[in-house]
């Protein structure tokens, strides 16, 4: 019986796989705005527009890490690059979230923005431009009142979600072209 349970589970799961595989739905190495035969890209440290310090690097961490982790193109120097991906972080805000009961702020909400230039290096031809991208990517940090120490670290973690946000949407827009 057992024997034979083990063979419907082989033939069930190889039927799934002829079926999924008959779709015509696949991945490609490397699609969207992505040049053909395009392997690396340099991402260089992103321009901070705004008045927070450090914003920048946070930003560009995180995209970096993004397309690393994906491993389509890899990530190399501006010298090695097949296709160079440029940005500009122009809109860092802190908005009030929400209010105890006597009127001091409970938490905030930060907002990341920045525009790209995404270009193949070997063609000097703009394959991207986008100016707005970002008024979505809000991450909110509760305020510790007495503490500054837990509320700064509470905003760090919240830039960095922000952040991480941020880079997973200009990964799918280089990569798929969405």
């Amino acid at each position: 019986m057992c024997g034979l349970r083990n063979k419907g589970v082989k033939v069930i799961l190889i039927i799934s796989c002829l079926i999924a595989s008959s779709c015509g739905y696949h991945f490609t190495p490397v699609g969207g705005i992505v040049p053909e035969g395009a392997k690396t890209i340099a991402i260089p440290v992103f321009i901070n527009g705004t008045m927070e310090p450090y914003i920048d690097l946070e930003v560009t961490k995180a995209v970096v890490e993004e397309f690393l982790t994906d491993g389509r193109l890899k990530v190399v120097s501006i010298e090695a690059a097949d296709v160079i991906l440029k940005g500009r972080v122009t809109k860092f805000e802190v908005t009030p979230a929400s209010y105890t009961a006597d009127s001091y702020v409970q938490s905030y909400n930060v907002s990341i923005g920045v525009s790209l230039t995404f270009e193949d290096v070997r063609t000097g031809k703009v394959l991207l431009q986008d100016q707005g991208l970002g008024t979505v990517f809000i991450s909110g940090y509760a305020v510790t009142i007495g503490n500054i120490s837990a509320t700064k670290i509470a905003k760090d973690a919240a830039i960095k979600n922000a952040s991480k946000n941020l880079a997973s949407t200009v990964r799918s827009r280089v990569l798929e072209g969405f």
